[in-house]
């Protein structure tokens, strides 16, 4: 098979890239770890090293969505402009101190104690989900399991009534939304909203009974925190904590698809589960790349970054670097991962990293224990996006093994 030549990450939009990142980001880091895309005017950073102490760098700044947004056409930079407001007051997109104050808005209780009260709820709904397609043989990973998985914990999480959740269906994240300049989620966006302030009185004064209440009353009562800073980081809740996850599961399970004999040895020994979630992140995230700004001169390696250069951390190249990780190319649930890039590292490290590896590590484990003989049942695609890793669906066929199997 002939391999083309990568030149840049914007050939990842090539039909042929588009299935095999991880071999274009091969191509690129042998030629030079660090580099200026002239396509893409940005500088990628693809190794582990570079991408991890990068990600902790004070100068470079990940509050972009201002800039991103001054740079539209008039028409665009207008029907952007909601959007663009909700985006800016999201604690992933600002810089301390105003991202100090607003992760102290969730992180206290965005915590491991949180997993155990909803660890329950995820072996429930993965069970319930897995009986609905045990007893057809057959089912969309994305579709039938691993979306509704996550919308279901997202929606108890964020404290959305049963009569809003339908409007978490099929989410597929803000900010592909807004780099692709598509105005399609603002009327959910405004529904959203409309349910979110239903109970705003009560959990300003910290007296509701849902989780989302109870993680955030503490600190309205002493902070100072608007509707909208509260709304948009109830919004970045539901996007880290169900678009990513969704896809996270799903790759995963494409990846034992290509892996057979690792599906085998997570089936005969479930106590490698949690280990096994942290590979799964490594070796295909849901997310392949951050952008940040550069906010003075930096040096790295040979190269010189200025002051207002883009920089694109490719996390998806750092985890699969040959010089951290033996083999890169190959799934082992037995190896020792945990220092994965994919939930990013410094200030900005995704606070919903517990949850994500729980739902992982459930989902997977209730999978290959009640399923086996695993056919692929379609033709794979992905979302047309070179950061995002999302397959538009994951048809298989299976035989069911009975429930207890999950012990």
């Amino acid at each position: 098979m002939t391999i083309t030549k990568a030149n840049s990450l914007l050939d990842l939009f090539d039909s042929e890239w588009m299935a095999r990142p991880y071999e274009l980001y091969a191509q690129l880091r042998a030629r030079k770890p660090v580099y200026w895309d002239d396509l893409m005017r940005t500088w990628v950073v693809l190794s582990h090293a570079e991408v991890a102490r990068l990600s902790k760098d004070h100068r470079l700044s990940g509050a972009r969505i201002d800039e991103f947004h001054a740079q539209l056409p008039p028409e665009s930079r207008q029907k952007m402009a909601p959007l663009a407001a909700i985006l800016k007051r999201m604690m992933l997109f600002t810089e301390p101190p105003e991202h100090t104050r607003l992760r102290k808005l969730v992180r206290p209780n965005l915590s491991p104690r949180l997993v155990r009260t909803v660890r329950s709820v995820i072996e429930e709904v993965a069970d319930e989900l897995l009986d609905r397609a045990a007893r057809k043989g057959r089912m969309d990973v994305i579709h039938d399991f691993s979306e509704p998985l996550t919308r279901t914990v997202v929606a108890l999480i964020a404290g959305v009534p049963r009569h809003g959740e339908h409007l978490l269906e099929d989410w597929r994240g803000l900010l592909p939304e807004f780099f692709s300049q598509s105005a399609a989620e603002m009327p959910r966006l405004a529904a959203l909203r409309a349910v979110f302030d239903e109970n705003a009185d009560d959990r300003r004064a910290g007296i509701g009974d849902d989780l989302f209440t109870q993680m955030v009353g503490p600190q309205l009562q002493q902070g100072d925190y608007t509707d909208d800073e509260i709304f948009a980081n109830f919004l970045l809740l539901i996007d880290a904590g169900q678009a990513t996850t969704t896809h996270l599961i799903g790759n995963a399970v494409l990846a034992l698809f290509d892996h057979p004999e690792q599906a085998e040895l997570l089936r005969q020994s479930p106590e490698l589960a949690a280990n096994a979630a942290h590979e799964f992140l490594r070796y295909d995230s849901s997310v392949q790349f951050t952008t940040r700004i550069a906010l003075a001169d930096l040096a790295v390696g040979d190269s010189l970054i200025r002051a207002g250069d883009s920089v694109s951390l490719v996390l998806g190249a750092a985890n699969r670097d040959p010089l951290r990780y033996a083999e890169p190319d190959r799934l082992d649930l037995t190896r020792k991962a945990s220092d994965h890039l994919s939930f990013g590292h410094g200030i900005h490290y995704c606070l919903g990293a517990v949850l994500a590896q729980a739902e992982i590590e459930i989902a997977m484990h209730r999978l290959v224990s009640r399923t086996s003989n695993w056919r692929l049942d379609g033709e794979l695609s992905w979302l047309d996006s070179i950061n995002f890793r999302f397959l538009e669906g994951l048809p298989m066929r299976f035989d069911a093994r009975p429930a207890e199997a999950a012990g």
